[in-house]
């Protein structure tokens, strides 16, 4: 069947198409973002789109070119933004599961000019029931940041933002569980009969490094410089690159392993945390994530006596006020410190 042309006086603005069962109309005019809907029956699309031709004149007359009546439900503004925005972003697979959680929530059929702040709570405290704080406080923050994206790109001018008036869920503070040393021997012993041959390398180098696991997992053989004993992160969470330095021990769990491009861990973020769980389970060692030999490295380095930006060239953190918890470990070894000084008469040195 050929297009049916514009259904209002104005021709080449309003185009419909029978699409399978659907006729699909589309509103294009210069200044302004293409609009288009489906309907089952063609005279909904004619209504339609005389209604958004109208719509439009209205705003060239008032000299508001390029925004748009806001005609797209919640749902919608979803499913635009898992196309358009999340392919162009670090960790588009967990935004991606994100967006279909929120698809899933009571408002997805509310017009996104109608959603309120009420029912954005209601659905927080919904999801707090079975979530911790931290994965409804990331849902919100997509939520929200999809309106943006609506109103600054979409041409949506005159959408408001109902999730900035929702008051987040209050984080947790940061685990401070520490490995003891027994523990750190057993867990060496276990996960060197692990399935998972990476297991124990990987561990080491966390322990030695601070780095994150998916930084880890996601380390290439090019970038490993074992002279140097420096290994190139161009990709990181807060997309800065870096480069860490690598103790005789991290060098020796990367050098070990058999390869020269590639991957140097063959092996995926979520295979490893499985194989600890397991692991941790038969050791007996209550409470450990594998995060936490994150913090255990950081508190490690701050012990041994290295400053917040020496410690921040290891561990990737962009703001030194995210390390500020561990301070007291620094004050901790500054009295250490000042006993050795006076034991040995010796000035403190100042800068």
């Amino acid at each position: 069947m050929k297009p049916v042309t514009s259904v209002s006086q104005r021709t080449e603005m309003a185009t419909i198409r029978k699409r399978g069962s659907k006729w699909q109309v589309q509103v294009r005019r210069g200044g302004f973002a293409a609009q288009s809907r489906s309907f089952s029956q063609q005279r909904d699309a004619e209504r339609w789109g005389i209604l958004k031709e109208r719509e439009l004149d209205l705003l060239e007359s008032q000299g508001r070119v390029g925004v748009i009546v806001c005609d797209i439900t919640v749902g919608d503004l979803l499913r635009r933004y898992l196309t358009e925005i999340v392919p162009a972003k670090r960790g588009a697979s967990r935004e991606a599961s994100m967006i279909r959680v929120l698809q899933r929530a009571a408002f997805v059929n509310v017009k996104a000019d109608k959603l309120t702040p009420r029912q954005v709570q209601t659905h927080r405290d919904f999801r707090l029931k079975t979530v911790g704080p931290a994965t409804v406080v990331r849902e919100l923050g997509l939520l929200q940041h999809g309106y943006e994206v609506a109103r600054r790109t979409w041409g949506y001018e005159g959408l408001g933002n109902p999730v900035k008036d929702v008051e987040k869920p209050k984080l947790p503070r940061g685990r401070t569980r520490r490995l003891a040393a027994a523990e750190e021997e057993l867990l060496r012993q276990m996960a060197a009969q692990a399935g998972n041959r990476n297991l124990l390398p990987v561990i080491t180098v966390a322990l030695e490094t601070s780095m994150r696991l998916g930084e880890i997992v996601g380390a290439r053989w090019e970038h490993f410089d074992a002279e140097a004993r420096v290994l190139y992160l161009p990709t990181t969470k807060n997309g800065v690159p870096r480069t860490v330095p690598l103790s005789h021990g991290a060098v020796k769990a990367i050098g070990d392993r058999d390869g020269q491009d590639g991957l140097i861990f063959n092996t995926t973020a979520e295979a490893i945390k499985r194989s600890f769980i397991r692991v941790t389970r038969r050791a007996k060692i209550d409470d450990l994530r594998f995060h936490d030999l994150r913090h255990e490295a950081i508190s490690r380095l701050v012990e041994r006596g290295f400053d917040l930006p020496s410690v921040m060239m290891f561990s990737g953190h962009s703001d030194h006020r995210m390390l500020l918890r561990y301070t007291h470990l620094k004050a901790r070894s500054l009295v250490e410190r000042l006993d050795q000084v006076e034991n040995s008469s010796i000035p403190l040195e100042t800068s």
